[in-house]
């Protein structure tokens, strides 16, 4: 094992620590079922050695119970021991898959869009697992069977150390095999890891496009494409499998060697004066013939070993990946909501160039600001930087007079409320979705007088259990405008100052849209507001309009004001009417 692959086992192992204790007294049982190992060769000797004749009548009772008493005292043993490292190991995949999902959730939002959310659910379930066997598995083989293995060379030793030495003779050529497979053991693991995830993630992305799928008829191209990600899975367990399948006969056969000699050097002692007697050379090939079981054992760890290795490599890669700069942040205090950009400038990872350009313009408190202008014009991103889903390359974005940057993410985002076209809803109750968030307790009166300032309480109260129906995935079960009612509910409940709406009635029908209009009439109220609109007719009312194009802002005033300037606001107006 390298210096890399033992600081991987190491911090592995980190996971085990907390567990010692329970560990301990695993072992004990380990040792103590080791220590049984040659009582059996030791019994065969005897008997041979006195011609199954004894003297004494209580032997004749005493060796059979003997007997059964050793293997109730192993199985007593082993169940013990299995019992412990079970626990140990259920314990390591929770915290393991705690700790992954809690890092999941202070990622930056840019992670999101460089992996998918398949390979993310992969690494929980797939990687964690194969990871719990090389902490688990491979602690539980090695400690057992090298202390068995101990154990009967002990008892070989007391027989003839010099056909002992014969036997650890092996050893050297064993662990060259094991090395020499360990390596294409671990490219196969990670080719199969890869493989994992990529069907992971073509599965989620058929699940969620299952419509598109449907009216396109693509369902013989997705077919082929999951059948093309599972062969490659097949290729790369196959190419594991050969090294890890060859490993075993490979290592008995070096075994047998060692017996083969060592039966000859016996059998040449035994015909010459002073040799082994037949019970001890009975006795020796039996633990001999014994010793082999636990080297098959130790051998079959390093196929574990390798894939577990790889296994950590990819998740202990995803939990350096860094999480969101929210260090030494201060906390925000009352807000009132005066919100400024002050040059601000931004640029997506990867990107040819600046999705904003030197934006400046505040928002007084209580005020109404909408955003304007053809896609791509940085109106999104605009509404992203304010929670600090990213932060600018330059500039300062202020809140009440404070730079954003020094305040604590948890502690900022609380004063933000979010309505916005991309709808997430949970497959839960309607209670618990528009709740969603809010911590402790919660006042049903609360939740429905939030339900009923954004007009939703009317459709709320003819669903079959009310409050607590259960909505489906993403609120599969109700509509495109009692989906966004939903949401606007939940901003209702938060009551935050600053109110952030990103194309909120875009993909709406006309009642729904005027349904959803008065909803977000009575949201915005006394809230510093951020519109993000397409639709104009929606915002003519705002306290000051800014148009953006290409990541600048090329006009602002009112509604009135941009109507006389005969613009771009102007056209695009004109367009829409």
């Amino acid at each position: 094992m390298g210096n890399t692959d033992r600081a991987l086992y190491f911090r592995l192992l980190s996971y085990v620590k907390p567990y010692w204790r329970v560990f301990g007294l695993a072992v004990l049982g380990m040792v103590g079922t080791a220590s049984t190992e040659p009582v059996f060769p030791a019994i065969m000797k005897f008997l041979l050695d006195h011609g199954f004749k004894t003297e004494d009548q209580r032997l004749v009772w005493l060796i059979p119970l003997s007997i059964v008493g050793l293997f109730l005292v192993r199985g007593l043993l082993s169940f013990v021991t299995s019992y412990l490292m079970t626990w140990i190991s259920t314990r390591l995949v929770c915290d393991l898959r705690r700790e992954l999902f809690a890092h999941i959730l202070v990622l930056p939002t840019q992670a999101f869009h460089d992996q998918s959310s398949g390979k993310l659910i992969s690494k929980i379930l797939y990687d964690v697992d194969n990871v719990n066997q090389a902490a688990t598995n491979v602690l539980v083989i090695a400690v057992r069977e090298s202390l068995t293995a101990v154990a009967l060379l002990a008892y070989l030793l007391f027989l003839d150390w010099k056909l002992t030495l014969v036997t650890l003779a092996i050893g050297p050529a064993i662990a060259f095999i094991i090395r020499g497979f360990g390596k294409r053991i671990r490219k196969a693991s990670r080719d199969s890891f890869n493989s994992m995830q990529t069907i992971a993630h073509t599965v989620e992305e058929s699940a969620v496009a299952n419509k598109v799928i449907k009216i396109y008829g693509a369902q013989a191209q997705q077919s082929r494409r999951f059948f093309e990600d599972t062969e490659r899975f097949r290729r790369s367990m196959m190419r594991e499998a050969v090294p890890a399948s060859a490993l075993t006969p490979i290592t008995h056969l070096t075994a047998s060697l060692a017996i083969a000699a060592i039966t000859f050097m016996a059998l040449s002692q035994s015909m010459g004066q002073g040799g082994t007697s037949a019970g001890g050379f009975v006795s020796f090939i039996t633990t001999l013939l014994l010793l082999i079981s636990p080297i098959k054992q130790l051998t079959t760890i390093s196929p574990i070993m390798q894939r577990g290795l790889s296994a950590c490599e990819s998740v202990f890669h995803f939990l350096d990946t860094p999480t969101e700069p929210d260090k030494d942040g201060k906390l925000l205090p009352q807000v009132r909501g005066e919100i400024s950009f002050e040059n601000v400038t931004f640029r997506y990872p990867h990107a040819d160039k600046d999705a904003l350009s030197d934006i400046c313009f505040k928002a007084l408190a209580g005020q109404t600001v909408a955003l304007v202008g053809a896609s791509g014009g940085g109106k999104t991103t605009i509404g992203a930087l304010i929670p600090r889903f990213y932060s600018p390359e330059s500039g300062r974005i202020k809140i009440d007079g404070q730079d954003i940057g020094g305040i604590k993410l948890a502690s900022l985002r609380s004063h933000i409320g979010l309505v916005s076209q991309d709808i997430v809803l949970l497959n839960d109750t309607v209670e618990a979705n528009i709740a969603f968030g809010l911590e402790g307790t919660l006042d049903r009166q609360r939740v429905i007088s939030a339900a009923k300032a954004a007009n939703a309480w009317d459709f709320i109260e003819q669903l079959p259990q009310g409050l607590d129906s259960l909505i489906g995935e993403n609120g599969a079960k109700l509509s495109g405008g009692q989906r966004q009612r939903i949401a606007i509910a939940r901003a209702v409940l938060r009551n935050a100052p600053i109110l952030i709406l990103d194309e909120a009635t875009s993909a709406l029908d006309t009642e729904s849209e005027r349904q959803v209009q008065n909803a977000l009439a009575a949201l915005m109220q006394n809230k510093t507001t951020l519109v993000i609109a397409h639709r104009l007719s929606t915002i003519e009312k705002a306290d000051q309009i800014l148009v953006l194009d290409a990541g600048r802002i090329v006009e602002r005033g009112t509604h009135a004001e941009l109507s006389r300037m005969g613009g771009l606001y102007s056209n695009l107006h004109q367009m829409q009417t």
